[in-house]
């Protein structure tokens, strides 16, 4: 095998590996239900399990006290509902998905 034949065997196998290893990419999609929780993306794939999705603080439920007053608890994020349109981020070779924020 010649070395320009060789080089471009070597710069095919790396790309392949690249493609395999799915390095990280941004994707949206849509909030099937809460719970369980089950994310369905914006691309031909099937709906993505709550085992396999990470939530950040910017998507969960958020209350706070109130000072003062009766005292209570504030809502200051409502988390994700069903319908609500998502951010996300492919990780781990495609097998995790982190919900960054609803669009």
């Amino acid at each position: 095998m010649s070395e320009t034949n060789m080089k471009g065997v070597l710069q095919e196998l790396i790309q392949e590996c690249v493609k395999g290893m799915k390095p990280a990419d941004m994707m949206t999609g849509t909030v099937l239900s809460v719970s369980p929780l089950s994310v369905q993306p914006d691309v031909s794939m099937p709906p993505i399990p709550a085992a396999a999705l990470i939530m950040t603080t910017a998507v969960t439920l958020r209350t706070v006290p109130v000072q003062g007053g009766d005292g209570g608890t504030v809502v200051v994020n409502p988390g994700l509902q069903a319908g609500d349109k998502v951010l996300m981020l492919r990780v781990s070779g495609g097998q995790r998905y982190i919900i960054l924020s609803t669009l």
